[in-house]
């Protein structure tokens, strides 16, 4: 029935089963009752919705010439109707200049946006403007960090997802002048990243969580950007990860060295899979966050579980768990689960098309049928309903209304569309040795699905692919049987591809959802004497239903759930954390580490005159000396002000390296803390050492590394160094 194929059947409040008929795209016009809403496709040009407060007017009309774009034919015409629509989109998205705006309502070029938005599927369709969009985000041979908590980089450092888009570039066109060209950069990139952004504890990579760069969306209130640089999260070291796998490729293609960058991803792929992988919950907790110990936060992170999947970071029987253990709700995965109290939705409680299109990329993978579709479903339902590739929505609700920020043809929205029809339902990969073939096609989907005018390097293609299932019965090329679905990478001139699916598709086990889940609040918390000597009280605020699990140097206690802690005199030096259990079982952020010390632990080395004044050509080396009273392990960090900048976004965060007696130990990180706010003091990362008894000498030294994204401001104030001798 084609009018049934055009029609899009969705309840206010969507359950599972609706989500499935809403993929299928079976659903005929007298199905249609009181309090649910249709999007129609009247033809491939043309879809109406009654969707209220629909971002657009309620029918959108293709009014753009998308026709030297890849051409979809298929019988199901809202899909047709969704991929022209895309296209619209992403030709409204091209700056006067020639590179990616990143929406409707935003006209920058963003690293991160038109990264994730190249790798999705722009690098295939429009590889010169997104060459020309990578290279709007280099500045002295550098990627550029847009901005972030602190003042950018080295707070946040998902930059690098520039690599990956680059690398996809290449790979789509073969174009060894882009290869050079790119690697130099992000070589030169990755080199000042060895110096400041990975912890020599765990071979991680220090930063906020990529993308997700609002701190309180996702993060503790009590965490201050020198707390989220010092945080390991789980989508950045997958980017980063993938990033030097991608340098040793290139490195090999362009007969350079690639062991160390071999080395390097193994590093992190190891360290990931020590740190964050949580066996009881089948997935990865976001980030290790705390100050002297670190601890996993057990949330869930879509897009960084997605990552680890496409990438193989995760070993294949923890990727085929993922699938089933990592939370979905009804609309969709959300960018965190559960979700934190009192924030409004934006990351937090919110769907992100270009974060769904990446889980679908994972799902397709393994072959998930049941993910893949409800994962489409996401994406169409959203892109139907609104008539515009919304940037997010509402996690309970499915509504673009709501959440704190949004835009129309949001690039990366646009971008995960495309990607549904090239990397899904046609299964392109681009891969150093040709293009490969994996269509995964639900049933429900299953039939003729045409692409014409697709270039591929020296080749303009013709794809068809007809049937449904995983595994291909038959491909050929030109009328010729292929012995393996991948066209070489040299192939060049109009060819035709005919693949035929085996029309079966595997049992497996319905798709588990779950429901809208907040966490308990952080708990408050603070020290108390008892009047026997010789003992402390660690006290937690108590709330209502709530128990309370208590930590030192990140190991349980056995408190009992109760709300107080006896702390004894050979417990000091050590820091201490509670969280709240609520009565299903949902945790709470730790709170702020309180340390419970011997005074004559801490050493406070004062400026001699004042504040120090630390600039990019004033006081770019400072020393400072100390007489270490007995040897042991000592966190070194410093107190300080940056007035620069907000605390929340800009790009002056400033960085000094330190070294101990003239050898480097590792970065000193200063973030912004308030514009034009130089009475705000508090501290930075920490550095670990082992000192010997006796005089040291410690130097702040302002390196080549040590550049910000800026460029011209990198200032803070100092005026003290604090030792604190560890247990």
């Amino acid at each position: 029935m084609a009018r049934a194929a055009a029609l899009l059947l969705i309840p206010v409040m969507l359950p599972a089963q609706e989500i499935y008929k809403s993929a299928q795209f079976a659903i005929s016009a007298d199905r249609v009752t009181q309090g649910q809403f249709i999007a129609r496709a009247i033809s491939s040009d043309e879809i109406e919705s009654n969707y209220p407060d629909a971002a657009t007017s309620r029918r959108w009309k293709l009014s753009t010439d998308v026709s030297s774009y890849p051409q979809l034919r298929s019988p199901n015409v809202l899909v047709r109707a969704l991929y022209n629509l895309s296209l619209e989109e992403l030709k409204k998205d091209i700056r006067p200049d020639g590179a990616f705006m990143a929406g409707a309502k935003w006209d920058g070029v963003w690293t991160r946006d038109i990264s994730y938005s190249i790798l999705l599927s722009l690098a295939a369709i429009e590889p010169e403007i997104a060459k020309a969009s990578l290279l709007r985000k280099v500045t002295r041979g550098r990627i550029i960090q847009d901005t972030g908590t602190g003042g950018s980089w080295p707070c946040s450092t998902d930059r690098m997802t520039w690599a990956l888009a680059a690398w996809e570039i290449y790979l789509s066109t073969g174009d060894r002048g882009w290869l050079a060209q790119s690697f130099q950069i992000i070589r030169a990139s990755a080199a000042d990243d060895a110096h400041v952004v990975f912890s020599r504890e765990t071979g991680m990579v220090l930063g906020e969580s990529s993308f997700l760069d609002w701190r309180e969306q996702t993060y503790p209130r009590w965490m201050q950007p020198a707390d989220i640089y010092s945080s390991q999260a789980l989508g950045t070291n997958a980017v980063h990860y993938r990033t030097y796998q991608i340098l040793a490729a290139m490195a090999r293609l362009l007969g350079k060295p690639s062991e160390e960058y071999t080395r390097t991803a193994e590093q992190i792929r190891a360290a990931v899979n020590k740190n964050l992988w949580l066996e009881d919950r089948g997935y990865y907790g976001q980030y290790l966050y705390g100050r002297i110990t670190m601890s996993v936060s057990p949330r869930s992170e879509a897009l960084g579980e997605a990552l680890t999947i496409l990438f193989d970071l995760a070993p294949p029987e923890r990727q085929t768990r993922m699938l089933s253990s990592v939370p979905v709700m009804a609309f969709g995965i959300p960018c965190i689960y559960p979700q934190i109290p009192e924030i409004p939705p934006y990351h937090n409680n919110a769907i992100w098309p270009f974060v769904q299109a990446y889980w679908n990329l994972a799902a397709a993978k393994q072959n998930d049928m049941p993910a893949v579709l409800q994962g489409l479903a996401s994406i169409w339902r959203a892109a139907a309903l609104f008539l515009t590739n919304q940037e997010n929505m509402v996690a309970g609700t499915g509504d673009a209304k709501g959440t704190a920020i949004n835009s129309e043809r949001q690039l990366w929205s646009v971008a995960g569309n495309l990607a549904m029809i090239y990397r899904v339902l046609l299964g392109m990969d681009f891969t150093e040795a040709g293009l490969r073939f994996h269509p995964v096609i639900p049933k429900a989907l299953g039939g003729a699905w045409d692409l014409d005018n697709f270039r591929y390097r020296g080749a303009q293609l013709s794809i068809h692919v007809e049937g449904f299932g995983t595994k291909i019965a038959t491909i050929a090329l030109d009328g010729h049987p292929l012995p393996n679905p991948v066209l070489p990478s040299s192939i060049a001139g109009a060819h035709e591809i005919r693949i035929r699916m085996d029309n079966r598709e595997k049992t497996a086990a319905p798709l588990k959802l779950v429901d809208a889940a907040v966490s308990p609040d952080t708990p408050e918390t603070w020290w108390g004497s008892l009047e026997v000597t010789g003992f402390h009280n660690l006290y937690t605020k108590p709330v209502d239903h709530m128990r309370y699990m208590a930590f030192q140097d990140g190991h349980a206690l056995d408190n009992k759930g109760a709300n107080a802690v006896n702390i004894s005199e050979n417990q000091l030096d050590s820091e201490f954390q509670v969280l709240a259990l609520d009565s299903e079982g949902l945790r709470s952020f730790l709170n702020e580490p309180l340390r419970l010390f011997d005074s004559s632990h801490e050493m406070i080395v004062a400026a001699p005159s004042g504040p120090i004044d630390l600039t990019r050509t004033t006081n770019a080396k400072v020393t400072m000396q100390a007489d270490i009273p007995a040897a042991g392990a000592y966190a070194i960090d410093l107190h300080y002000a940056n007035g620069s900048g907000p605390i929340n976004t800009d790009n002056k965060c400033a960085i000094r390296t330190l070294s101990v007696d003239g050898k480097e130990v590792g970065a000193i990180v200063l973030p912004q803390r308030g514009k034009d706010d130089w009475k705000d003091f508090g501290y930075t990362n920490h550095q670990t050492v082992q000192l010997t008894a006796g005089p040291h000498t410690f130097t702040l030294n302002f390196d080549p590394w040590d550049e910000n994204m800026n460029g011209e401001v990198n200032r803070a104030l100092v005026d003290q160094m604090r030792l604190t001798r560890l247990r």
